[in-house]
């Protein structure tokens, strides 16, 4: 049995679209974002105490792109990655690292400026360069999916999870938006995938990853 260590509305939500798209069994483990000592068995899976977090028999595991991987290779028969020796397996490689240490990383300047500087005025400089960066992502972005389905053409893989949702996080920021038509019309197609909408269900998510009760974690007051 899979035990997913969650947050609902965070960044285990692509750990969590990737188990419902691969039809797994898997238990949640809720987090209290405030309180994550509560469960001593957390810091035991990831001693960082981050989300989201493993634990698959004596596998534990961290990381979103890391548990994204783990979670393709861990159901093959999902099609969540290219099989070892396609040649497009690579290509889920660079997407999902690309994701997590470039586009990921891009939104803490303009969620959270002001923990980025011990100056009390510099938030406003950290913000802007923040803007700037993601739109040169979002056109980066915008190259790499035009006349494209899906991140490695025809076949839907973490890749897209992964991009999904951080494009979804362009609803916390006033007056962004990850790149043009490409970027946002893949959201959408990933959006409307079944497993997708089940697992925003199950997060207590909008279609626009707003959090529909703000107060609650894993249906639990905060």
């Amino acid at each position: 049995m899979i035990h997913l260590y969650q947050i609902t509305g965070s960044s285990s939500f692509a750990a969590r679209a990737a188990l419902e798209e691969a039809g797994a069994d898997y238990e949640v483990v809720n987090v209290h974002p405030k309180q994550r000592n509560l469960d001593p068995s957390f810091a035991e899976v990831n001693p960082l105490q981050r989300v989201p977090a493993l634990r698959d028999g004596d596998a534990t595991v961290y990381e979103t792109g890391a548990v994204l991987l783990h979670i393709a290779d861990r159901f093959p028969a999902a099609g969540l990655i290219p099989p070892i020796g396609d040649p497009r397996r690579p290509d889920v490689y660079r997407w999902v690292m690309w994701t997590a240490n470039t586009l990921h990383s891009a939104w803490w300047p303009l969620m959270m400026p002001g923990f980025m500087t011990t100056d009390e005025s510099g938030g406003v400089g950290i913000r802007e360069r923040g803007i700037t960066n993601m739109a040169k992502h979002g056109a980066y972005l915008d190259s790499q999916l035009a006349g494209k389905e899906w991140c490695l053409g025809d076949q839907f893989t973490v890749a897209d999870i992964y991009l999904y949702m951080l494009v979804g996080w362009q609803s916390f920021v006033d007056d962004v938006q990850v790149g043009g038509a490409p970027v946002q019309e893949h959201f959408a197609r990933v959006a409307a995938r079944p497993a997708i909408a089940r697992a925003r269900e199950l997060d207590d998510l909008t279609p626009d990853f707003q959090r529909n009760h703000p107060d609650m974690r894993g249906g639990e007051l905060i």
